[in-house]
């Protein structure tokens, strides 16, 4: 793929705003020089020249024209620039569309899989399954979405955020490591891995979606959980369905105070029974149980 560089000519400061903000985030060059330009995002007075691909800005939408085709995209200006630039970018390297989102779509991947191996090397292996917490966790993700015959798209996503659950904790350590005059405000505060975790994939473009999963899986459906005290369905639905499984995880395979130890697996089923509606989403957690019972009875426990 052809990295882009673009000419910036006679557009509104808000405009020149909101393209600058979109290609910070993807490292997009802007050039001064106009003949350096690949592609021009030009105001509707702008003389246009048929060596280079246009983006006109209209009050209805945006033209893409370059020397053979053109193209009109209808919307108002914040709502279709993304649009627009991948479309320019697909001419400008001879694919469709769908190609470009297909390359973008793959570097997120490889992203997503960079951190999500992180993750892995910093939490602590089961001798006997040589699996991790959030290895565990999306295990049994994608057990029960398939029991609740969720599609495949659907499946790979929920896999991906539960690898992606925990990605705070590897923040706090670098913290630790790093800033030692600092670290005294997270570790008095219960649960700094939720906001350490949001706030640095909030930072990365293509894992945006994660977010609200990263920082809302430790809520309660009452409210007591954290970082921000949700309730109910104000908790992402996707978090609510990680936070069963994290919870159970963590409870039987993690000694703890509150439970005097480790749990056994059915003090784990039982406490859930006990605290759906509470604690757990009401509804995830019948089925949550229903479908815990029925995998366990036909494979065993990690």
């Amino acid at each position: 793929m052809i990295t882009p560089v673009f000419y910036l000519d006679k557009l509104p400061s808000d405009s020149v705003f909101i393209i600058k903000n979109i290609f910070e985030k993807k490292n997009f060059k802007i050039t001064k020089d106009i003949d350096k330009a690949d592609i021009i995002i030009a105001d509707k007075k702008t003389n246009k020249s048929e060596k280079k691909i246009i983006l006109t800005i209209l009050d209805d939408g945006i033209l893409i024209e370059n020397k053979v085709s053109s193209i009109k995209i209808d919307g108002e200006f914040e709502n279709i620039i993304d649009t627009a630039i991948i479309h320019s970018l697909s001419l400008l390297n001879k694919c469709r569309p769908f190609d470009f989102l297909d390359f973008t779509e793959k570097s997120t991947k490889k992203i997503s899989k960079f951190l999500q191996a992180l993750v892995v090397t910093m939490e602590v292996e089961d001798k006997e399954t040589k699996m991790s917490h959030s290895q565990r966790v999306a295990f049994y993700s994608e057990k029960f979405a398939q029991y609740m015959n969720w599609d495949k798209k659907e499946i790979e996503k929920i896999k991906e955020l539960a690898m992606l659950h925990d990605i705070g904790r590897i923040g706090i350590e670098q913290l630790m490591l790093f800033t030692p005059t600092r670290i005294n405000d997270f570790e008095t505060w219960d649960l700094e891995h939720t906001v350490t975790g949001s706030i640095f994939l909030s930072s990365l473009d293509e894992l945006w979606f994660a977010v609200p999963v990263i920082r809302s899986h430790h809520e309660n459906w009452n409210g007591s959980g954290y970082p921000d005290s949700l309730t109910g369905e104000e908790i992402p639905y996707l978090a609510r369905f990680i936070g069963i499984i994290d919870w159970f995880d963590i409870a039987t395979h993690t000694a703890s105070s509150e439970f005097e130890g480790m749990m056994t697996v059915d003090d784990a089923i039982n406490y859930i029974e006990r605290k759906s509606g509470v604690i757990f989403d009401p509804v995830l957690g019948r089925e949550f149980l229903d479908f815990i019972k029925e995998y366990l009875n036909n494979n065993k426990f990690i």
